[in-house]
């Protein structure tokens, strides 16, 4: 009986794993948010989205983007050449980064918790580039068990460093330590199966592989940059129009809706992209797969309407009543948030047809769409919050929309071809 009730395909084993780790990881911080809530100040949540806004920011460039192409060589052993030209590159990133740090405290006196900013780009750029490895080799229960550790450790750091130390900083000392324990557990792990395989750094062949992929730095760090900026675009621009407070309202929102979507949205894609991009290199279609995972996340997204639909209520009885307008902004954005969450895991489809400069292109759109509602409707017009906030659903919900068509579009023409 058991038995069958097990997925059969690896497929569906692949995506079962990851979403099982992600699921009991986003459990946590999300159990633990009531409690957050009334420790920390919606203002400290706001310089918490700030330091996460400015080191995703810095953090996207930090590899060149080169652990995107991990999946791609046939052989291992290349795939462990890029991996180590990824760490080199984000070790030389931070290094870069804590002397702009110390140059920039020097002439602005800033806060001492930005010297945080480089190890924590150091840290999630390894993370990534691990990350990527494991998803190469298909070791999906270790990508699952890095996810568990790096928020439990978040969790009770982000409330013993309050609740101990006052520290109105836990939040973004749980966020950094989180991510220093993931990348110790993936790196202990993995060095044994280097250590087995006898793989050996190749300086020839790192450079080799370095303008073989040339294109990730070239076209997919611009374009993973562009998009970085542009999502954070209003956790920028809020603080400057609307305050720190508003700022965290919006940002805690945002997080409590986008941090089960997106691991789950992490999990498929990284499970459909490993995918797609074997078959594809097979010669074969990938209509039916890409079908079969938009069905399941349209599925997702129509189970999610009734929380947005009560999100205000819901976030006044969990978080606090003065969390409600917390609420408020996602309602306002859930269009966007759920239009984000089907087109993320299909977001790899432009670069399996080589389509990076297109893509980059539509970013550019986007990001435009991002910012003009602020720029014109807060800073021209000075609208309240509301107004812009639903100017900017509307912009970037039709670049979603076209984002959706378009890489439809590229699947079929290939599955025409296939099918001639």
């Amino acid at each position: 009986m058991l038995t069958k009730l097990k997925p059969r395909s690896e497929f569906s084993r692949n995506v079962l794993t990851l979403m099982t780790g992600t699921t009991i990881a986003q459990a946590i911080p999300i159990a633990i948010s009531p409690i957050l809530t009334r420790i920390y100040s919606p203002e400290d949540f706001g310089v918490f989205a700030l330091f996460i806004s400015i080191v995703g920011i810095m953090a996207v460039v930090s590899t060149g983007k080169y652990e995107m192409s991990l999946m791609l060589p046939k052989k291992d052993t290349f795939a462990y050449q890029l991996l180590i030209l990824s760490g080199i590159i984000v070790l030389i990133s931070s290094i870069f980064y804590m002397l702009s740090v110390a140059v920039a405290d020097i002439f602005y006196s800033i806060d001492a918790i930005y010297y945080l900013l480089p190890l924590t780009v150091l840290f999630i750029g390894l993370n990534n580039t691990f990350d990527k490895y494991n998803n190469r080799i298909k070791n999906y229960r270790l990508m699952s068990y890095q996810r568990l550790i790096k928020t439990t450790v978040e969790s009770i750091v982000s409330i013993a460093f309050m609740v101990l130390f006052h520290l109105k900083t836990g939040l973004i000392w749980g966020f950094v330590l989180g991510f220093l324990v993931s990348n110790v557990t993936m790196f202990y792990v993995n060095l044994k199966s280097f250590q087995e395989k006898a793989f050996k750094i190749s300086q020839s062949k790192m450079k080799l592989l370095a303008k073989k992929y040339v294109n990730f730095p070239k076209y997919n760090m611009p374009h993973a940059l562009l998009n970085t900026v542009s999502a954070n675009a209003p956790i920028f621009l809020i603080p400057i129009f609307y305050g720190n407070t508003t700022l965290g309202l919006y940002a805690f929102g945002l997080k409590i809706v986008q941090a089960p979507l997106g691991l789950l949205s992490t999990a498929i894609f990284n499970v459909l992209g490993q995918k797609m991009a074997e078959e594809y290199a097979k010669g074969n279609e990938i209509l039916s797969i890409y079908k079969n995972m938009l069905k399941k996340l349209s599925l997702v997204a129509i189970a999610m309407i009734p929380f947005f639909v009560f999100a205000d209520d819901i976030f006044a009885f969990v978080f606090g009543s003065e969390w409600r307008e917390a609420g408020n902004f996602i309602q306002l954005m859930s269009i966007v948030v759920l239009g984000s969450f089907m087109l993320s895991p299909l977001s790899s489809v432009p670069y399996i047809f080589n389509q990076q400069k297109k893509a980059f292109i539509l970013e550019i759109i986007a990001t435009l769409a991002r910012i003009l509602p602020f720029v014109i409707g807060a800073y021209i017009f000075k609208l309240e919050i509301e107004i812009v906030l639903a100017i900017y659903v509307v912009l970037y919900g039709l670049v979603l929309l076209y984002g959706l068509s378009w890489s439809y579009s590229l699947v079929k023409s290939h599955h025409m071809e296939v099918n001639k």
